[in-house]
């Protein structure tokens, strides 16, 4: 059975973790591999309270699975964001847990497109839609002519406008700026993301799935979201 591998990685802009499992082999063997590189590096302080993306590939991982295995880093102080599958089954049980899912490693030479635009304060006027598995990067404020569909993703250092429905990852301020914001016709994320602070969308959001247009920024060391 190949390693179970956890280490440092640019996703984009952020610095998180990468937790890689195996594809082929035992999950129970797999798990105890994973708990003895937590155990490794409980002491490392660049690991404490990061994000970590898990990357499974192809191997099929049911919801109980996955749960358990958040759990574990979350004991550790870390918070799961994200999952890289390939499987259905698995892809499904992420968006449950209100993980983003993908289908490929974001950054990856395969991936669909990435705008990387170092423009200062300008901004990044995107007129359509960013489909699935696209990701944009740009130092200064972004504004979506369309929607921002699930499993896509939005990173400025500034504010982002969406002028449709965010149902994919928005993180303004990325590089750590907590009076960005972001502004959107529909808001639908499975959660906001300002400088490094993370909040789960609101509840009515997900159960009616209509709201009218709203603003999500930092009110106290918290994400609120208002209507304007």
């Amino acid at each position: 059975m190949q390693e179970v591998e956890l280490k440092e990685w640019q996703n984009g802009r952020l610095s998180e973790l990468l937790l890689e499992i195996p594809a082929e082999g035992d999950w129970n063997e797999a798990m105890g591999r994973v708990d003895a590189r937590l155990e490794e590096n409980k002491h490392n302080a660049a690991f404490r309270i990061a994000q970590v993306t898990i990357h499974v590939g192809v191997r099929p991982v049911t919801q109980e699975q996955l749960h358990s295995l958040v759990e574990g880093l979350r004991a550790y102080g870390l918070l799961p964001v994200a999952v890289v599958a390939t499987e259905s089954m698995t892809q499904q049980a992420a968006r449950n847990l209100v993980l983003n899912t993908y289908s490929i490693l974001p950054g990856s030479a395969s991936e669909i497109t990435q705008l990387d635009i170092a423009a200062g304060n300008n901004a990044l006027y995107v007129p359509g839609t960013v489909r699935s598995g696209q990701r944009i990067v740009h130092r200064g404020n972004v504004v979506i002519g369309g929607d921002v569909n699930p499993g896509s993703e939005v990173f400025a250092e500034g504010d982002i406008l969406i002028f449709g429905t965010l149902r994919g990852v928005a993180h303004a301020g990325s590089a750590g700026n907590e009076r960005a914001r972001i502004v959107a016709g529909n808001m639908r994320p499975p959660q906001l993301r300002i400088a490094h602070l993370i909040a789960r969308a609101p509840e009515d959001t997900v159960a009616t799935g209509i709201r009218n247009a709203e603003v999500a920024f930092v009110r106290d060391g918290q994400i609120e979201v208002e209507k304007i």
